[in-house]
């Protein structure tokens, strides 16, 4: 009879265990089920978007293809362009004002224009390095710098030239600054009072022969001009038509030298063809062939 009843009680004990593991099985199941549902749709998108990417990719190189076969392709990229920069300026990216510093008046109009920049022009089209060289090559204007001021203005600040000498050459009289840089054709009959340079290369090397006399206001006041001889030296040219001939090399220690010497005897007041200066030091005059002794004229 125990032997029954143990029997009995072993199988009542295996069918509540059956019965807890289908319970808790069930939902494992279902959530494994749904994940791969999850997985298989995420690899069907993810091959449907591969497969879209390489079908707009191919029309897109095939229009691309057509439009450069038929030699349309940059008309199209303008267009395209155009229509984004009227859209640009529509929402408030368009030039209203080109600000220019550094200058004033009719020069500073002249920048303006220079820059070509039109007022409603779209400021993303304005390209600020080919501004500035438009700018830096008007005559009056020695260096400029250009930027945008967002979201509708353009910003020039300029160093403009000044005059600093007047230099003739080939028959022409020309205003030039200390670069020796031309900037303007001066009057012949009322030309500005500037120092006067004339030949060939005299301009390149201005600085150097007014500095020079700058330092020697005694000399500068019997100087009509300054004269380039070979690109090498200067001759200066005095009231009386008489021409120093200067040195190659320290232009300033030759004048130096000249204004000692007229300091002391007034060299200056007689009347020579030329005074030349190129030997070690000394001054050699050349008399003129009437010989006379004179004093310069007020």
């Amino acid at each position: 009879m125990s032997k029954v009843r143990r029997a009995g009680s072993k199988k009542t004990t295996r069918r509540k265990s059956n019965h807890r593991s289908a319970a808790v099985s069930a939902p494992r199941r279902l959530r494994n089920w749904a994940q791969a549902q999850v997985r298989s749709a995420r690899y069907r998108m993810a091959n449907a978007a591969r497969l879209g990417a390489m079908a707009a990719a191919g029309l897109f190189f095939l229009v691309i293809g057509g439009l450069a076969l038929f030699g349309q392709l940059d008309d199209v990229a303008d267009m395209v362009a155009d229509k984004v920069e009227t859209r640009l300026a529509g929402m408030g990216f368009a030039v209203d004002a080109v600000d220019v510093t550094g200058a004033q008046g009719e020069i500073a109009h002249q920048i303006a224009q220079a820059t070509e920049v039109y007022s409603g022009q779209s400021i993303f089209s304005v390209d600020p390095e080919a501004v500035r060289q438009r700018v830096e090559a008007l005559p009056l204007v020695r260096t400029a710098r250009v930027a945008r001021l967002w979201p509708n203005r353009i910003a020039v600040v300029v160093e403009t030239r000044e005059a600093y000498a007047l230099w003739q050459m080939d028959g022409a009289l020309n205003v030039i600054d200390r670069d020796g840089v031309v900037m303007a054709h001066a009057d012949v009959m009322d030309p500005p009072q500037l120092p006067l340079v004339v030949a060939e290369g005299a301009n390149a090397s201005v600085v150097e022969i007014v500095e020079a006399l700058e330092r020697n206001p005694m000399i500068q006041d019997w100087v009509v001009g300054a004269i380039r001889v070979g690109d090498r030296r200067w001759n200066l040219r005095l009231h009386s038509g008489a021409d120093v001939k200067l040195p190659e090399g320290d232009v300033q220690a030759s004048i130096a030298i000249l204004a000692a010497l007229h300091a002391e005897r007034g060299v200056l007041r007689l009347t020579a063809e030329s005074f030349d200066l190129r030997g070690d030091g000394d001054l050699v005059l050349r008399s003129r062939p009437e010989g006379v002794m004179a004093e310069r004229d007020a």
